[in-house]
């Protein structure tokens, strides 16, 4: 049934503290103004299908004020949001209320409407039975929807919001599982979960997200680096083709000076019009020995170490690469 804006702001509602109140001390006026203004909010929260804002409102304001009208607007906002279960106790805790011989009226009506809707409210609440195959019950840690299933739950029927739930488990020596499942409202499911003992010495993996109804592994073991001397072979093997391309390109360019020079240098010997070239050709000359040289003895160090140096199967590849401008290395180190 809807609350009615009449019911909820009633000013009787918010001025009987001996009936409304189990503290010793009475609501201020500011309280009931107070909570007066939040029941509003919470009604027209409700009313455009804000349940969770109206649970809110509604909360708030039995706390300032407490009343079996307020409480009720709470129960039909939990119920509106699907938490069924919790809107179960908030009707039985208003049912279960006692009232004062001289309760107002409105407080009166509260709980008759609520031992009504709770009638009507119990045959829709859905029920899960957990299992856990391996170890023992004792030893089972359990987790529903992100919050701890209590041990004694396992293997009874519990109460659930209908919807679609997440039900994770582990246990020590055991592989952690996880699974989905989905129940409707008045129906009843069962769930078990299966876990494997691990080897001895075996830490359990984190359990992952599952496809609905699956149970879950572990996740795959992180890769391990590459060792460092086949690091150092590959670093060298990079420097030392970087030499060789280097020496390469520079000896090229010196034959090409030199043959320019064949012309002007007769019988080997050249004017002084061509020093600037001869000087260039020795310069060249002299950078490709020297690359060509100090990148073949890196390239071979380099190539020594990779072939020696044991890598893990799981490692992170890393390979050289070289271009007619450039050369170095690819990979995780």
């Amino acid at each position: 049934m809807k609350p009615t804006l009449a019911t909820l702001l009633l000013p009787l509602l918010l001025s009987v503290p001996s009936v409304a109140r189990a503290q010793a001390a009475a609501p201020s006026d500011a309280d009931r103004v107070t909570a007066r203004a939040l029941a509003h909010e919470g009604y027209e929260a409700q009313t455009h299908g804000d349940y969770a804002q109206a649970a809110d409102r509604f909360r708030r304001a039995e706390a300032l004020v407490p009343a079996p009208t307020l409480r009720l607007g709470l129960a039909r906002a939990q119920a509106g949001m699907g938490k069924l279960v919790e809107a179960h106790e908030t009707y039985r805790h208003i049912v279960r209320g006692a009232l004062a011989p001289d309760a107002p009226a409105p407080f009166v009506k509260a709980v008759d409407d609520a031992r009504v809707e709770l009638a009507a409210l119990e045959p829709r609440l859905a029920w899960v039975t957990i299992d856990v195959v391996g170890p023992p019950e004792s030893a089972v840690t359990l987790v529903l929807d992100d919050a701890p299933f209590p041990a004694g739950g396992l293997g009874t029927k519990r109460a659930s919001d209908p919807g679609q739930h997440r039900v994770r488990a582990s246990a020590p020596g055991f592989e952690a599982a996880a699974s989905t499942f989905v129940v409707k409202e008045g129906e009843a499911t069962a769930v078990s979960l299966s876990l494997r003992a691990l080897p001895e010495g075996v830490a359990p993996a984190s359990p992952v997200a599952p496809p609905a109804g699956e149970s879950s592994v572990g996740l795959p073991p992180r890769a391990s680096s590459t060792p460092a001397g086949k690091t150092l072979g590959i670093l060298l093997f990079g420097v030392g083709t970087v030499g060789l391309v280097g020496g390469g390109v520079t000896g090229v360019l010196a034959s090409t000076k030199h043959a320019s020079l064949i012309g002007s240098c007769p019988g080997g010997h050249c004017p002084a019009s061509t020093q600037s070239q001869v000087d260039t050709y020795d310069t060249l000359g002299t950078v490709s020995t020297v690359s060509l040289a100090a990148g073949a003895a890196c390239a071979v160090v380099g190539l020594v170490l990779l072939l020696t140096t044991h890598i893990p199967p799981n490692a992170s590849p890393v390979t050289a690469y070289a271009g007619y401008l450039d050369a170095g290395v690819r990979g995780t180190f």
